[in-house]
């Protein structure tokens, strides 16, 4: 009886603890997953480790450098609304309620590029040791919303090289990451 108390009351502490660790796209994620408009992508650790596995045949220096790159992350998640032409209402409800999800006290803005009529937020959260530990990217678009969060240990000089080689959709956003020394972000294909 002492054992299922005891049990129980640990269970009542960590449930709550283990649900505020979760990122605060995980409850946007759950939210929006497999509802019309909506497509989600959530890879995991262990999808970047399969992707390690694929590239360990290949020995040169750009796999090597992908291989440390990736080894670092932790998830990729991406939601992105086809907005509805008719509603921008709801499109407009959407998108800030995704921006509200990254407080300012938590996310850093490192900058915002407007492309036409798409617009791009970049954010990050870093750890107590100061290094980048979650990367948003916030995109509203003439026809679609995306937001992006890339977990793990982020080294800000990698993004771009990362969603280069990933082609994931809404990633490509993050090539507009570019340290001034590089020169412009690379033209759309």
């Amino acid at each position: 009886m002492k054992t299922r108390t005891i049990t129980l009351l640990f269970a009542a502490f960590l449930i709550p603890v283990l649900m505020n660790a979760q990122s605060p796209l995980d409850k946007v994620f759950t939210k929006y997953s497999g509802q019309d408009k909506f497509t989600t992508v959530n890879i995991s650790k262990e999808m970047f480790t399969q992707i390690l596995a694929m590239t360990a045949s290949q020995n040169d220096s750009s796999s090597r450098e992908m291989k440390n790159i990736i080894d670092k992350l932790t998830g990729l998640k991406v939601i992105t609304y086809e907005i509805d032409t008719t509603d921008y209402t709801k499109a407009v409800s959407i998108y800030n309620e995704w921006a509200g999800v990254f407080p300012a006290s938590t996310y850093k803005e490192l900058m915002a590029v407007t492309e036409g009529r798409d617009n791009y937020k970049f954010m990050t959260k870093q750890d107590a040791d100061g290094k980048i530990s979650e990367m948003v990217m916030l995109m509203k678009g003439k026809k679609e919303l995306v937001v992006l969060s890339l977990t793990g240990v982020i080294d800000m000089s990698n993004v771009s090289k990362i969603s280069r080689s990933m082609g994931i959709h809404g990633m490509e956003g993050f090539q507009h990451m570019h340290p001034h020394h590089q020169g412009p972000p690379p033209d759309k294909k």
